[in-house]
């Protein structure tokens, strides 16, 4: 079993941002001879889940990876729920949504679907997201424990990655507060220049949170006057979300449909 668990984590080294890496990188990653790290990269390659340019000799991820992580969406309730509630957003504004969770310290857009007015913000599908410059990633941590959200916030570094980016402890913590509090968060080129992103949470059993719904707007087409509107109609569908994930209640929005404007893109800037 050992040799499994050095396989593993061979094949996690995969999920960085390089798209290839070379037997003397992954050598050095993770202190193996050469010869043990050829052994089990042919291993993989073999059976599809990595692949080797001849040329260059590097390997990068196969079709069998591929294949097995979308079959982890296609398995998982809540994205196969999630779905028809993306598309309905993506309708009703025309910007693109995104539906993201939280593994151990990583944050990871697990589905999307793409508006008329999509601008590549380099987080796609399957990719991290840095966790303090997304309206996802902070509605994710708003959803630890305050001891929880401590602790992460002590071990991770807090990387500016635009000038818009948030690297203030201190300030960051107010603002997961404030999350916390009003079930919702709002970026603005803190991950991307030109990209408004909001989020809301999505509940669970428990009612913890279990996921962030986002969208995730051009910022020549956001109009401020226009965040309520948009945030309410991520409430109300995170809402339909959580109670389809087993959760008790909704804490954030308001449940009767009655008293919320109806939007639709003709009330948008679009």
């Amino acid at each position: 079993m050992k040799t499994l668990d050095t396989a593993l984590k061979l094949l996690k080294l995969f999920e960085t941002e390089e798209q290839t890496l070379s037997v003397t990188e992954i050598s050095e990653a993770t202190a193996l001879p050469k010869s043990k790290v050829s052994r089990l990269l042919a291993d993989f390659r073999a059976n599809g889940f990595l692949e080797q340019d001849e040329q260059t000799r590097r390997y990068r991820v196969g079709l069998a990876a591929f294949e097995l992580g979308s079959n982890y969406v296609k398995s998982q309730p809540l994205a196969h729920a999630a779905l028809p509630v993306l598309r309905h957003i993506v309708d009703q504004t025309g910007h693109s949504t995104t539906l993201s969770v939280m593994r151990g310290d990583l944050i990871l857009h697990i589905l999307a679907v793409e508006g008329p007015h999509y601008i590549d913000g380099r987080w796609r599908v399957g990719n991290r997201l840095p966790f303090h410059a997304t309206s996802a990633g902070k509605v994710l941590l708003a959803g630890l424990t305050p001891a929880g959200l401590d602790a992460f916030i002590t071990s991770h570094k807090l990387e500016p990655i635009t000038p818009s980016t948030v690297t203030d402890p201190a300030v960051f913590r107010r603002q997961i507060d404030e999350i916390r509090a009003q079930g919702a968060s709002i970026t603005r080129g803190e991950s991307a220049p030109g990209l408004v992103a909001i989020a809301v949470p999505v509940l669970g059993r428990s009612n913890e949170t279990v996921a962030a719904l986002g969208l995730i707007i051009p910022d020549r087409f956001f109009a401020e006057d226009q965040t309520d509107d948009l945030i309410a109609l991520l409430h109300e569908e995170a809402r339909t979300l959580s109670i389809k994930s087993g959760a008790a209640d909704y804490p954030y929005g308001t449940a009767d449909k009655s008293s919320k404007p109806a939007l639709t893109r003709s009330t948008l800037k679009v």
